[in-house]
């Protein structure tokens, strides 16, 4: 099915895309107006879903709702892994306050308004979260279609810990659940991390010198997580995780997953960018909370995607299988020249599965791309590759138009250092479209 329906009086892709989509959940509201770009080289049998995806991104400006709210005015590394670095955008401005690690009250603010310079931040976006947030007893289902688009800098820690099950949706049982938690992790930092390295089993200490090698390759392009006590932090979750978890244990890639969590938990303290930051002004409580809450929502994620870091990774390479099979449907001129050129998905979308692409845009931008991720909920490991798609999709006609070694040096280091809101707007938007084109022809999801 073609989103697009041409004919010599132009693109009628309006029409289409409302039926299309007639019946469907979507999250978030979508108006649906001409655009004025058209595809010059669609091919027939394929998929062209970039217009609708751009006037999705573009269009979805708040309305009233459910909430009741109305609108207002590289490097490679040594298991073969490619590595980049990107340039960290800005955050913006987090309140402090409430306990260590979390306010465990969202009321009212203090401030009715939170200005953001994120479209998907809009004043109006910001009410309906307080408004949701602020309930008794909150609702996941209306918090997950909020979240989807994005969610406040300063509401994204709870947000998060209600989406992951963390945290439950009735306010008042909160702070017992969070004190217990982060005593439970507390006490097991010396019963498996602080502990003499003769009192090891050789695999704990195999597990303790990857854990220590992988750590300073955290981030490479976001230097506070090159501060030592960041990385002591990292050190212990990752350790400790990996010693619960024996069915797969510590693998490389897990490390860069940390860091959102860090991040999020982090921004509560702190004010301005992460460049800012200095971790040496909070209390020795504070870091236990934040790193005792990034450790259990680090579990709570990778529950889901465990085989993706089982023996021999076995949910990696179901991914990647599927994420060919899927853009071969798409795009099969694309996929036939790389196959013919003598690419393998393999190649380059490993790290794109194994670090959930976090390592190929800002970091910032990373954030963003959680708050969809863990909106998706039990769906993330499905959706996840209608993003590598659309994602691969965006240079679609560069790398028709490059040899082998031209698509290897470009797809090790993509172009998106200079990426804003934006740009992930439209390929979260593209996911959708694409999920919702192949909602009722999944061969591509049969490995």
């Amino acid at each position: 099915m073609n989103l697009e329906q041409r004919d010599s009086g132009g693109v009628k892709w309006g029409e289409n895309v409302k039926s299309f989509l007639k019946g469907r959940s979507f999250p978030g509201t979508i108006k649906l107006s001409r655009s004025n770009r058209t595809s010059a080289n669609s091919q027939a049998g394929s998929i062209d879903s970039t217009d609708a995806a751009e006037a999705f991104a573009k269009s979805r400006s708040p309305s009233q709702d459910s909430l009741g709210v109305s609108p207002s005015s590289q490097d490679v590394t040594d298991s073969g892994h490619l590595t980049s670095s990107s340039n960290p955008s800005s955050t913006p401005k987090a309140s402090a306050g409430g306990s260590a690690g979390l306010p465990l009250s969202v009321g009212t603010p203090s401030s009715p308004v939170r200005p953001s310079a994120y479209r998907s931040m809009s004043d109006t976006r910001v009410k309906k979260f307080d408004k949701l947030l602020g309930e008794q007893v909150v609702d996941l289902d209306l918090l997950r279609e909020l979240a989807w688009s994005g969610t406040p800098g300063d509401l994204r820690p709870l947000c998060w810990q209600l989406l992951l099950g963390y945290l439950p949706p009735n306010r008042d049982r909160r702070e017992q659940i969070l004190a217990r938690k982060r005593r439970e992790y507390r006490d097991m930092v010396p019963e498996y991390y602080d502990i003499a390295n003769n009192d090891r089993s050789e695999e704990e200490m195999g597990a303790l010198r990857q854990v220590s090698v992988d750590v300073p390759r955290t981030a490479p392009g976001v230097a506070f997580f090159h501060e030592a006590p960041v990385q002591k932090c990292l050190e212990r979750i990752l350790y400790i995780w990996g010693i619960r978890h024996p069915a797969s244990g510590y693998v490389q890639g897990i490390n860069d997953l940390v860091t959102p969590f860090l991040a999020a938990l982090l921004s509560q303290h702190f004010d301005g960018p992460m460049e800012l930051w200095d971790i040496e002004t909070l209390s020795e409580e504070t870091m236990y909370a934040v790193e005792a809450d990034a450790y259990w929502m680090l579990c709570k994620m990778l529950d889901g995607i465990q085989d993706h870091y089982t023996n021999a990774q076995p949910g990696i390479q179901r991914t990647v299988f599927k994420l060919k099979e899927l853009c071969r449907r798409i795009d099969e001129p694309m996929c036939q020249h790389m196959e013919t050129e003598g690419l393998e998905f393999l190649q380059f979308s490993f790290r794109w599965v194994n670090c959930l692409l976090l390592r190929e845009i800002p970091f910032q931008l990373g954030l963003r791309l959680w708050d969809t991720y863990l909106a998706e909920g039990p769906g993330m490991k499905e959706f996840l590759i209608y993003a590598l798609a659309a994602f691969l999709l965006t240079w679609e006609k560069e790398l028709k138009q490059m040899d082998f070694q031209e698509m290897v040096l470009f797809l090790q280091k993509l172009p998106t250092t200079e990426w804003d809101e934006k740009d992930i707007e439209m390929v979260l938007s593209r996911a959708y479209m694409l999920r919702a084109s192949f909602n009722d022809a999944r061969s591509h999801l049969q490995s």
